[in-house]
Order: structure tokens, then sequence, then C-alpha cells
């Protein structure tokens, strides 16, 4: 806020003895103006020093709007009705005005009656003294303060989800801009403290708000109440002037009584930081000297409240949901652990039967027997590799994707992966068309790579409804290149945009199987080899998966 000019002093039932008379038609111009007027004539010493300035008239409009009349002002000084006036500069600028014949135009602060009050001044030479014309300007500086405070809080309070921070510095800034102290308290959501912050224009000020709130949980007796005074705390407060008998009335014993009157609070205004239903704290602002709070400053405060309260259960509402995503990750990584102990060992002892079956150690096994083992072995390997989808989510989402770079030949490995995909091929009647136009060599992680290959031919495979799929490999100096491409049931344009995300699926799992990781995964992979993989597709012409990758990988 802009330096006050300073407080008047307090309004004095004797007029001065003798006033000058008021010669009323030299001010006829003023008397109906809207605006305030006041003519002053200037006063000096045996110097012929410029050292006050003393009322000669003041039209209603100026009377109403100081709270003072024109006989009490008339003859006094402004410096003896305003003292302030000297030490912040507004005397010394209506002295340059009848020194040089300079107007004075200036927006300068008024607390009079215990209100804040916002003035224009423009200030004219007149004869030996100022002809000084005014309004009151305090609803439109109240409304710059306003907004301005409340942008700057909500820009503080949606930056980060450091929130602790946040209404650490958002308390900070309401002393003293809208008050002499401040105290914020904000509780998570199971109603444990999540924030305290006191603050206070004078370090004793905040020494002893400190003490009153210890003292309140000393005493706590289960009763709620702002700083232990019994206040309710749901419903917005405000007390205008603490007088010693409503002091009294609201705390709970002679040492909190003591503690409160140390510290000298004038008025008090407190509102609940209210979000969905809930009370999850408090805002209580202070003054401590006699500028009185209002049903203005009240508004004001329910709107700062709304936001901090508006802020901290998106905080709190986005802490719940990450960690309940650590829960789910855990729960996966805890279940996919369990899961891959039984199926690996399922997999491996039907294995050991159907290489038994094959060699005839048990005689001759009828035909509808062996199918059913081959099922079994093929079902077993399908939840193994579900198992471990499941268990490379979590460590992707946990940050824990390790890569193992090694000197990697792109072609030589799509070939292996090719040859273990003959039977499934063959089963899907959709051959596999291998386009490799030599060694692809780059620093990869030959397992992970590997992983990205399986996933897309896999896919391809599903999707690809009977035809032939196409593997092409290439490279040059800086690069190495796969494609894979079906000519199945393709994908429709608005589902390629999510084809890439966790649990996502283009068409419907009660026809085609999974969990819709394997391209979630295969992105996450080649994104960490420093490369990219993108689709190109159109319902009924299959899709095109092209991956690009560098032929330096970084770790």
């Amino acid at each position: 806020m802009s330096k006050h000019l300073g407080a008047a002093k307090s309004i004095r039932p004797d007029a001065p003895e003798e006033p000058t008379p008021v010669p009323v038609d030299d001010w006829a111009f003023a008397a109906e103006h809207p605006d305030g007027y006041m003519a002053v004539s200037a006063v000096r010493d045996a110097t012929g020093e410029l050292v006050d300035f003393r009322w000669l008239y003041a039209n209603p409009a100026a009377e109403k709007m100081m709270g003072m009349s024109l006989a009490f002002v008339l003859g006094r000084g402004i410096v003896e009705l305003l003292p302030d006036a000297r030490s912040r500069g507004i005397h010394a600028c209506f002295a340059r005005v009848v020194e040089n014949g300079e107007p004075y135009v200036d927006e300068v602060y008024f607390p009079l009656e215990n209100r804040e009050h916002w003035f224009r001044l423009v200030a004219l030479k007149r004869g030996d003294g100022l002809s000084v014309w005014f309004n009151d300007i305090t609803r439109r500086k109240r409304e710059e303060l306003e907004t301005g405070f409340l942008a700057e809080a909500s820009h503080l309070l949606t930056a980060s989800l450091d929130v602790e921070s946040a209404l650490h510095e958002l308390a900070r800034r309401c002393v003293p801009t809208l008050a002499n102290g401040c105290v914020l308290q904000v509780m998570d959501s199971r109603g444990q403290p999540l924030l305290l912050e006191t603050v206070a224009h004078e370090p004793l000020q905040e020494a002893l708000l400190v003490e009153v709130l210890r003292h309140a949980s000393a005493q706590d007796s289960g009763e709620p109440g702002l700083l232990g005074l019994r206040l309710p705390q749901d419903v917005p407060q405000l007390l205008t002037e603490l007088t010693p008998p409503l002091l009294q009335s609201l705390t709970r014993d002679a040492e909190h009584l003591r503690l409160m009157q140390a510290l000298g609070a004038h008025s008090l205004l407190a509102v609940p930081l209210r979000a969905r239903g809930r009370v999850l704290g408090a805002l209580v602002l202070f003054t401590f000297t006699p500028r009185s709070f209002g049903r203005e400053d009240l508004r004001f405060a329910e709107d700062l409240a709304d936001r901090v309260a508006l802020s901290v259960d998106n905080v709190l509402l986005f802490r719940e949901a990450r960690q309940a995503v650590a829960q789910r990750d855990e729960f996966f990584t805890v279940a996919a652990h369990e899961l891959r102990t039984p199926t690996t060992s399922l997999k491996l002892n039907v294995q050991s039967l159907l290489r038994g079956a094959r060699r005839g150690e048990a005689g001759q096994m009828p035909a509808s027997l062996m199918t059913k083992l081959e099922n079994i072995d093929r079902n077993a390997g399908r939840l193994n590799a579900l198992v471990n989808e499941l268990l490379d989510v979590t460590r992707i989402h946990a940050g824990r994707l390790r890569l193992d770079l090694e000197e990697v030949d792109l072609a030589a490995l799509v070939q292996d992966v090719a040859a273990r995909f003959e039977l499934p091929a063959t089963q899907a009647h959709s051959p596999l068309l291998l386009e490799l136009s030599g060694p692809a060599v780059g620093a990869w992680d030959r397992l992970r790579l590997e992983q990205v290959v399986t996933n897309l031919l896999s896919n391809a495979l599903k999707y690809g409804a009977g035809k032939p799929v196409r593997l092409r490999v290439s490279a040059d100096a800086t690069c190495a290149r796969l494609v894979v491409r079906d000519e199945g049931i393709g994908i429709a344009p608005e589902n390629l945009p999510r084809l890439f995300g966790r649990f996502e699926r283009a068409v419907s799992d009660r026809h085609y199987g999974g969990l819709g990781l394997g391209l979630y995964i295969t992105r996450q992979i080649v994104e960490a080899l420093g490369g990219t993989v993108s689709v190109t597709s159109a319902p009924g012409a299959g899709a095109t998966f092209t991956v690009e990758l560098p032929l330096r990988a970084t770790p």
C-alpha cells in the first residue's frame, strides 16, 4: 500500500476561542460542490518560514468526508490536527505550491474515525495560501487493493503443489497489507494439523501470538475455538472492537485473558476455510491500532478464504490420489511377484509333461490329452507375460526401468524374434515377411529392445485378420528404423492419440485379450532409449508402427 498520511488527532470538543469570520460570499462557488474543498492560509514564524497552514473554510462535502465540522477546524492548523503531515512530506508539498506556484496532485491515505479513507488531492496556490480540492476514492482504492491481492494470492496458491510454502508466504503478505496480525490454521483431510502460521507486524506481538496459541493448546478442553477464544470455528466472526468486557467473556482463564490483553488486539475477524462442505481451518486477522474491521473487510476475507480452501482441497485431493496410485502400484508389484512364482512353476511342469509325452515316457498319450497340455502350456505362457507387463508398468511408473546398454544388431534381433513367432504366425494365417537391408547396429538394451519387437509383432498378429505382416529394418549414419505393418482391421482416427496410454485399447476386450499395456510399455522403452514410436492407420486398412532409435542411446 502507499504510505499513509497519518492518523488525525482525536476531535476535541472545544473550538478556537476566536475563530476567523468566514466571508460566505467568497466560498459560494464551493458550497454546493460534491467534491470536498478547503481553503487554508500560510502560517509563518518570525523568520518568515512557512510552518503550518490554518483552515479558513471547508465546504459541506469536505466536512462530511473528513468527519470534522467547519466550526471545529476553523482557525486550526493542518499540522495541529494531522501531526504526521510534516513527517510524511505532505506539509512540504503544500509549502512548495505556495512558494513556486506548481499544483500538487496526489492520492493520500487518512485513517479517520478508526476507518481507512483514501482521497485524491489537488492543491492550488491561492494568495499566500492554498485551495485544496479532494474527493473520496476509498472504494476504488479498496477494489484495486483487493483485486490485486486476490490475483497474487491465486497465483501463489496455484503455482506449486507445495501448499505449505505457499500458505506461509500468503500469511506474510497479509501483514501489513490487510491487517497488523494474522493466524492461518489448516488441517488435512483427516483433521490433523497441516500448517499453523502466525505473523504480526511487530516481533513482540508475533511472540505473544505464539504464546496465546501455546496456552490454548495446553489448556485444550475439547471445545472448538479460535486462539482458544470462545468463538465458533465454522461461521465467520467480526469483532469490530475487542472491549475489555468482551475479551473477558471470550477468554477461558485468567492467564488466557492476560495474554490477550498483552497482545493488545483492537479488532478481530475470522473466517473458516471451507471446501466441499467441510472446514479445513481458519484465517484470523487482527488490528493492533485504533483501526476497526468492517463488513467490507469481512467480505474480502471470505473471498480470500474461499481461494485458500479451494487450493488446499485440490492439493489434498492430489496427494490422496497420488497415495492411492502408489498403493495401487505397490499392490500390482506384490501381486505380480506372488503370481510369477506359481505361473512359472506351472509352465515348467507342463513343459516337462509335454516333453515326456512326446518321447513316449508313459506310453502313447491320447491326442486329446496332448492338446489339453499344449493349451495349458500356451495359457501359462500368456499369464506369465501378463504378470511381466504388470511388473514393467510399476517399474516405469516408479522410475526404476533399468537399461543395460550393449552393442546390438537390430536386424539380427528382428530375425530371432520372427523365428520364435513362426508357429503363432502360421496358426493366425499371417505369414511374416522380413525386409532387412543389412545390419543396423547401435548401443541399446538387448532384452528391452527384444520386448519392443515382441510387443509390436504380437500386436500385428492379433489384429492382422489373417493377412501378411511385414517387418522392415533400415539404418543410416545416426538412426535405425523398424517398421511393423499389418493389413488387418486398422484403428479409428479418434483412437490414435490415446493408443500408447496405460490400459488403453482401440477395440473391445471381449474379442481381443490383453491388458492394454503392451504399446504403453513399448513407448516407454523406446523413449528411454532416446527414440520415438508412432502409428499410422485407418479403419479396414491395417496399421503401421514405426520405431526410430538413435544409434547411441543415453541410459
